[in-house]
């Protein structure tokens, strides 16, 4: 069964990838795969963590990986829906210095 999924909404120019359930390693390739295949005009990308239940230090290198691979500024990658626990995570790692966490 499919983890992430990506959907553009053109009127905002924005490309959102949804994340289900564990995401670590193995998603390697799925994740890379779904901003891969964001429009070029994709100006705002959006990480949307509702339904993550955990996030090891390998979903934070994909997301660094992700951010220099579309050579975007700092705040054009939404972390939205994060969860108590992983906006904890991703504050102690420093993320919010990178992205845009809500």
């Amino acid at each position: 069964m499919k983890q992430i999924s990506g959907r553009y909404m053109e009127d905002l120019a924005e490309y959102q990838i949804a994340i289900s359930g564990k995401f670590d390693f193995a998603l390697l390739n799925e994740f890379r795969e779904a901003y891969e295949s964001a429009p070029e005009q994709a100006r705002k990308y959006l990480v949307d963590m509702r339904n993550v239940e955990l996030i090891d230090s390998s979903a934070l290198g994909m997301l660094l990986k992700m951010k220099r691979s579309l050579n975007l500024a700092d705040g054009e990658i939404e972390l939205i829906n994060c969860s108590s626990n992983i906006d904890k995570i991703l504050r102690i790692a420093k993320f919010d210095l990178m992205f845009t966490i809500k």
